[in-house]
């Protein structure tokens, strides 16, 4: 970075530069339209997480499954922070990183410069934190965002993390940003592109899922009492569309698929699949743990 040249302010235009930029790299895929999103399959495990994640007894429970989701994978460490919500009540109640390093990272204002939080805000590409770095790295000049991110790489490399994967998504309330970030102490960058490879996808679905429960089951946690985000939260993934249509209207299976535009095959592997998760024999069973568990609501 010699031929950089001081600048003052935070770089918010080469940020935005470098958050396109990266977002056009990345290999991951943009969302799909609400029919193929219906109408693609989805599978056991996939929905499981919403299953699992819902049954928790309390927020102690809640986390410790996550923690083993995570471990399961891999991973040492992750986040879920909510973008959209800087006063939450409590924005490290599902980090797994030491007090030692949050401290490091929040104590010398790194957030206000941190690549990532404005790259989340703006894109739904999963990134390797590595890749922000290295774009940051071409810049040709200094500023407080190319200072603050190769300070907070040495923190990173001080505390044995060499690469993180972050998974932002659009917040199931449809207000805002989360993101779902994980990290492997003292794993080489190369070991641990080669772990994401095999549950990238995975860790997309268990974000949204994680999203989904702590709107319904532990909104008083991230959210303050006034918000009403907390009240819009749309219905997903697929199998719960179903399920929600099927509890609160007075259709049979084929006119729910027709109300999804789907096809009753569909529909039916659908409510397949929730059974299977729920560990119910019939749909009815199946709609009365999602209600009883918060996943969805009978309003009929």
């Amino acid at each position: 970075m010699s031929t950089k040249m001081a600048e003052k302010g935070n770089g918010s235009e080469e940020i935005a530069e470098f958050c396109a930029r990266a977002a056009n790299s990345s290999d991951a895929e943009e969302g799909q339209s609400l029919d193929d999103y219906l109408s693609s399959p989805i599978s056991e495990v996939d929905f499981g997480y919403y299953a699992k994640l819902s049954t928790c007894k309390d927020f102690s429970d809640f986390k410790e499954r996550i923690d083993t989701e995570i471990n399961h994978f891999g991973f040492s460490d992750y986040s879920f922070v909510r973008l959209c919500n800087t006063d939450c009540v409590d924005s490290q109640a599902l980090v797994s990183f030491s007090k030692e390093f949050l401290d490091s990272y929040y104590c010398q204002d790194f957030y206000e410069h941190d690549v990532i939080v404005p790259y989340a805000e703006s894109k739904n590409n999963p990134i390797y934190r590595s890749m922000l770095e290295a774009y940051v790295e071409q810049a040709p000049f200094e500023s407080d965002m190319t200072r603050a991110m190769a300070a907070i790489y040495q923190l990173n490399k001080s505390f044995g993390y060499y690469d993180f994967y972050n998974v932002p998504t659009k917040a199931k309330t449809g207000a805002g940003k989360v993101m779902l970030s994980v990290a492997d102490r003292g794993c080489s960058p190369h070991e641990f592109k080669e772990k994401i490879k095999c549950c990238g996808s995975t860790l997309q679905l268990l974000c949204e899922a994680i999203d989904f429960v702590t709107t319904r089951r532990y909104s008083d946690i991230f959210f303050e009492e006034d918000e009403e985000d907390k009240k819009t939260v749309s219905i997903n993934p697929r199998p719960l569309r179903v399920l929600d249509t099927l509890a609160n209207s007075d259709l049979n299976i084929a006119q729910v698929a027709d109300k999804l535009c789907i096809s009753v095959v569909t529909a039916n592997k659908h409510l397949e699949t929730a059974r299977k998760a729920f560990g119910a024999r019939t749909n009815y069973a199946a709609i009365k743990k999602a209600v009883l568990n918060g996943l969805i609501e009978y309003t009929k």
